[in-house]
């Protein structure tokens, strides 16, 4: 029989799977939760999931964008695309580089 708990001070769900032979009515939610209905459960561990992924993505994406400034500082300085992108784990799309303006870019 499952049982659902939501812990308002920390906002978590719980799900609590007992088996074998016990009285529903001895059951208790644990310490500080209160006791949800499976689709209040199902929504907030969704909506959780949710922000989850949404707070991944955000933090991937400013690192990538770190990544790139990194990679751009360095290639103004005047080390090779290749060193530069060692160093910062950008991904060069062009393995040759991108063509950077002024002095310090690469001249054909």
């Amino acid at each position: 029989m499952d049982f659902y708990y939501r812990f308002p001070a920390t906002g978590a769900v719980q799900l609590r799977t007992l088996t074998g032979s016990f009285d529903p009515d001895d059951v208790h939610p644990p310490d500080g939760a209160v006791e949800i209905s499976p689709t209040e459960y199902a929504t907030e561990l969704a909506a959780m999931q949710l922000q989850t992924q949404l707070r991944r993505a955000a933090m991937f994406a400013e690192h990538e964008a770190q990544k790139l400034t990194d990679y751009t500082a360095l290639t103004l300085l005047g080390l090779p695309a290749a060193t530069a992108a060692r160093l910062t784990g950008h991904v060069l799309d062009d393995p040759d580089g991108p063509e950077l303006p002024g002095p310090l870019g690469r001249e054909s």
